[in-house]
């Protein structure tokens, strides 16, 4: 575990090991406020944590279980309030369907019972306004204080040119959200599995760009008979680890698709 102050906030880098292969998901603690919960298999890291750091209450981005794996032992054994979308809600008070690689990583997560957030949430010193920004995950959203021109944005970012998408995220949605957060006047950025971006705002705008210029290019391509497959070859070429390593999960194709699909519906 890897800790980072940064102001009155700190972060912790929770890594969990697979073979050869390493994934990483950060959690933030603030004025008594801590944002995503971390995984399962992070149990002990976590513990530690709370010991040292004086949470009053926690705030989940969305329902992956990197984020909300350690949720139901966090409110049984802390008995501290969780809140979440309220599409999470409803998604928690169940098992989840999780796929076999992801269970390898992070762990499974039980069922919990999480509060259905409002649209502000606030701390002892601060106000945070909770904006719902779906994509990558339905019942996904991010904070954003207004006072220090923070954005925590969880897994919303993550890369400035992605080159694949995960067959649950939807790329118009994505989009939406990335232009929703462009409004809100930020600086910092705090991704889940990144860290502390300073330049943030440049990074969505890249990213924002960057996907509006490949949807671009895709329907220009479609229109002109090719097959998503050989879209695929054209633009999107290069085979990357975490497609093998998902079974293809994430993938380039389910990014043509999806911008396609958004496509479709609004002709």
């Amino acid at each position: 575990m890897q800790l980072e102050r940064y102001d009155d906030l700190e972060m912790a880098r929770l890594t969990v090991t697979f073979g050869v292969q390493k994934m990483h998901v950060n959690v933030f603690s603030i004025d008594g406020l801590l944002i995503d919960t971390g995984p399962m298999k992070k149990k002990a890291e976590m513990n530690d944590l709370l010991r040292r750091w004086d949470v009053e209450q926690v705030v989940i981005t969305h329902h992956h279980e990197d984020h909300t794996g350690l949720a139901k032992y966090i409110q049984d054994q802390y008995h501290l309030p969780i809140y979440m979308h309220e599409k999470g809600v409803q998604l928690c008070e169940g098992k989840l369907n999780i796929p076999f690689y992801r269970k390898t990583f992070w762990g499974v997560n039980e069922p919990f019972q999480a509060e259905p957030i409002s649209q502000q949430i606030r701390t002892k010193q601060y106000t945070w306004d909770v904006i719902h920004t779906p994509g990558h995950a339905d019942d996904h959203i991010v904070l954003y204080n207004r006072e220090k021109k923070w954005l925590f944005g969880g897994d919303l970012y993550v890369s400035s040119r992605p080159k694949s998408m995960f067959a649950f995220e939807s790329f118009q949605p994505t989009v939406e959200s990335l232009k929703r957060m462009l409004e809100l006047d930020f600086d910092v950025y705090f991704c889940s599995h990144i860290g502390i971006l300073e330049n943030g705002r440049q990074l969505i705008q890249e990213k924002l760009d960057y996907l509006l210029h490949l949807e671009k290019e895709i329907i220009k391509l479609d229109a002109e008979g090719y097959t998503p497959r050989d879209i695929r070859k054209m633009l999107l070429p290069k085979r990357h680890k975490m497609h093998y390593l998902t079974f293809f999960e994430n993938s380039p194709m389910h990014l043509i698709h999806s911008v396609l699909q958004a496509n479709k519906v609004t002709k």
